[in-house]
């Protein structure tokens, strides 16, 4: 039995030793001549079609992430190029020089003034305003934060050009507006925020600038070009009626202004005056609603006199105000924590003064910030008083009310 083993293992290792010989001594059959027509003489493929991997809208960019044709090459996934396309507010803070990136409030016209307050639920057309204004009604229809036309704007939205005059027109402004201390960051989002509102995309291109509110050292007219644009896409995105940050809220069965205000960190007075709501208790199932997501904040800048109000990044507007010494503001971070349509002032003998009573400051506002301060209206109607402490014209006071809520933010600073 053992030698029967031995004599199969002997048989298989011939075999395999054979085999070898014949391997290595004979010469190889050619290729079939369809798989040799596929290999070059180097020994690569080149009838096949192998993906990189790379899509296809990056085929521009060099190995160090660079286009290497410049921004304007690099073509995006629905083919369009960059000079029309808007990127995030985030990507924005990336690169100033490619960027592409989320209000100020429109006057009633009789009311211009240095400060304008929103006139709720209008369907705002982006308009340039002029500086703490607005152009002529007559003229809204035509104007828009550059200057384009109606045609020049469907020429700009429909892509057939990318840099017409109205382009050049805008970029001419906003380097002259730049002559007196450069600022690349702020002309370029100027830029991408004109190309953004052409193509439609209000609230990208108010993101776009919200960026720069706070910049430090921007000149008066610097800053007057961002104005320019920030207040009536502000309007256009906050304080219409278009819904251009949340999707339409539709009212539900026994569901009340007040609940849906709630839901959104807003004042219910927000709501009404946008949407054009004379009874906030009965408010019929399925109406659709205008709603954006609150809180509001406000910055209280004292060298300027100006308050201005945030939705969370977005500008969203600003007031004159008048600064007292009843008592006198001090910079720091502070909570409304009480709000009022009236109030009793204290003079500075520490008599009451009652609301109704025309020698109140305090108006139709009082805003509790805490350590004796606060902000509030004023008897007057067009301007703010230099009594009590930070004070706004009573107008702008209603509006004031129903933007900030019991537990938003405000920050002074000088």
């Amino acid at each position: 039995m053992q030698t029967l083993k031995t004599a199969i293992v002997v048989l298989l290792m011939m075999t395999v030793m054979y085999g070898c010989y014949v391997s290595l001594t004979n010469t190889p059959e050619p290729l079939p001549a369809q798989v040799a027509d596929l290999i070059d003489e180097s020994g690569d493929f080149t009838g096949f079609a192998i993906d990189s991997g790379v899509p296809d809208s990056l085929s521009g960019v060099a190995d160090d992430g660079e286009p290497s044709g410049g921004p304007a090459e690099l073509s995006f996934s629905d083919g369009g190029d960059r000079s029309s396309q808007g990127d995030s507010a985030a990507g924005a803070m990336a690169s100033f020089t490619d960027r592409e990136p989320a209000g100020r409030k429109l006057p009633k016209p009789e009311e211009v003034s240095p400060v304008v307050a929103p006139d709720f639920g209008k369907d705002y057309p982006s308009t340039q305003a002029t500086a703490y204004g607005t152009p002529d009604p007559e003229s809204l229809d035509s104007l828009s934060p550059s200057g384009w036309s109606p045609e020049e704007l469907a020429e700009q939205t429909d892509g057939s050009k990318t840099r017409d005059r109205a382009m050049t027109d805008s970029e001419s402004a906003t380097d002259e507006s730049l002559d007196d201390g450069p600022n690349v960051g702020l002309a370029n989002a100027i830029k991408s925020a004109d190309r953004q509102y052409a193509a439609n995309q209000p609230a990208e291109a108010l993101a776009t600038l919200s960026l720069f509110y706070n910049t430090p050292g921007l000149s008066e007219s610097q800053r007057q070009e961002m104005l320019n644009r920030l207040d009536p896409l502000a309007a256009t995105v906050i304080y219409s009626r278009k819904h251009l940050l949340e999707q339409p809220h539709r009212v539900g069965q026994s569901e009340t202004l007040m609940e849906i205000a709630s839901r959104y960190e807003l004042p219910w007075q927000l709501l009404a005056n946008i949407n054009a709501i004379e009874d906030p208790v009965t408010v019929l199932p399925g109406t659709e609603l205008k709603v954006i997501r609150g809180p509001f904040r406000a910055e209280v800048d004292l060298a300027r006199d100006e308050l201005t109000i945030f939705l969370g990044d977005l500008y969203a507007g600003r007031f004159e105000i008048r600064v007292g010494e009843m008592p006198s503001p001090e910079e720091g971070s502070y909570i409304v924590k009480d709000k009022q349509t009236s109030h009793t002032f204290y003079d500075r003998d520490g008599s009451p003064i009652p609301p109704d009573d025309p020698r109140n400051p305090y108006g139709n506002l009082w805003l509790d910030l805490g350590s004796q301060l606060c902000i509030h209206g004023s008897q007057d109607r067009t301007q703010p008083t230099d009594l009590g402490c930070i004070s706004l014209r009573g107008a702008d006071a209603d509006d004031l009310f129903g933007i900030l809520s019991q537990g938003s933010s405000v920050t002074i600073r000088r």
